[in-house]
């Protein structure tokens, strides 16, 4: 008596992917729209002071901006004095009317925001504002 055994081919393992695609996908949504919510409009994380009367500027503008820490950004590049000084005194030639914004934390020190506006006065900007939210009453 002699038993045949007949082999049967083993299917190979796969590992299927499109779950691991959709759920990837899913991550990539996620974190992307949590990054949009979680940003300030500005890029930077500072606290404004609050003012009545602060209005609105519409016509060009340099925006300096000076975090908690005292660190000064340009828009939103981290930048020292002496760099701040040349990229006004560049944009002050190309503009005369240029308005230099300082927006300041709150909580940064007198000493810092004096310094930036002294930067910005020495490079030739004659028109300086600072930047604060609305109260309403």
């Amino acid at each position: 008596m002699s038993f045949r055994f007949q082999r049967t081919e083993r299917k190979k393992p796969r590992i299927d992917i499109v779950p691991m695609v959709d759920v990837m996908t899913f991550l990539i949504v996620f974190f992307m729209l949590f990054t949009t919510f979680r940003t300030n409009p500005q890029g930077l994380d500072i606290k404004l002071p609050r003012a009545e009367t602060a209005t609105a500027q519409q016509a060009s503008t340099t925006v300096v901006t000076i975090d908690k820490a005292g660190n000064v950004y340009l828009g939103d590049k981290k930048t020292s004095l002496d760099s701040l000084k040349l990229t006004i005194n560049q944009r002050i030639q190309k503009n005369p009317n240029e308005i230099v914004v300082i927006r300041a934390d709150s909580s940064t020190s007198y000493q810092k925001l004096v310094d930036v506006m002294d930067v910005a006065r020495l490079a030739g900007a004659g028109r300086l504002a600072l930047a604060a939210d609305k109260t309403t009453r």
